[in-house]
């Protein structure tokens, strides 16, 4: 295993990134049964922001260099899992947030992964390999149990709770912890929304990097 991951790992860090984004591009189209560009760009930047809550937990937590983290970007493929268990399960489902009824509604989804959610079950086994795996692939690259541990928990409940539930809302109609308005349609509202959040995960994550090279050619 440790020799799969080493190949994996020749790879550039951009060129991970690249091939995530493949995979998502192809997993996106094949769920949605009808091409609204705006919608796909709101999935694109959703599933980019959740790369980036695994990248800053292996970056700080683990204390990873960035040529560990290419094998992280081949989660990808794990979100092809949904589609394929409801499929085999004779399941109508497609990617939706969750409705924060209620603390103890959260809490309990989290803590189930929502192997018992009304709707959103299917998503169990992809969320059981995400918090496994990354424990897994977090313990193999470090060797420390506990902070693999933390790594995982923190990367997939960070992002299962900021990106899985509908905490606000443009529509009236969609339910949500909190609904607002905006001047610009839903879709859009929802994309621009992501591309901030990734851009600000993505800060976060590579701030020594981006520090690093303001000071050097920017302040220097």
């Amino acid at each position: 295993m440790k020799n799969l991951i080493s190949k994996i790992n020749k790879i550039s860090l951009w060129a991970a990134f690249l091939i995530y984004q493949l995979l998502i591009l192809v997993r996106i189209a094949v769920e949605m049964q009808e091409a609204v560009p705006v919608i796909f760009v709101m999935q694109l930047f959703w599933f980019d922001c959740v790369l980036m809550f695994f990248v800053i937990g292996f970056k700080y937590i683990l204390k990873l260099k960035n040529s560990d983290l290419p094998v992280l970007f081949m989660g990808g493929f794990l979100t092809w899992l949904p589609l394929l268990y409801s499929v085999l399960m004779d399941h109508k489902w497609h990617l939706n947030f969750i409705n924060p009824v209620s603390f103890r509604q959260v809490a309990f989804d989290m803590l189930t992964l929502l192997a018992f959610h009304e709707y959103d079950w299917p998503m169990f086994p992809e969320l059981v390999l995400l918090l496994s795996g990354s424990f897994a692939l977090g313990f193999l690259l470090s060797g420390k149990v506990l902070r693999s541990l933390c790594a995982a928990l923190f990367s997939t409940y960070a992002s299962f709770f900021c990106l899985g539930f509908s905490w606000v809302a443009v529509n009236p109609n969609h339910p949500s912890f909190y609904h607002f308005t905006s001047p610009l349609p839903d879709g859009i509202t929802y994309s621009l929304f992501y591309i901030i959040f990734f851009i600000i995960l993505t800060l976060i994550a590579f701030f020594r990097e981006i520090r690093a090279f303001l000071t050097k050619n920017i302040f220097a």
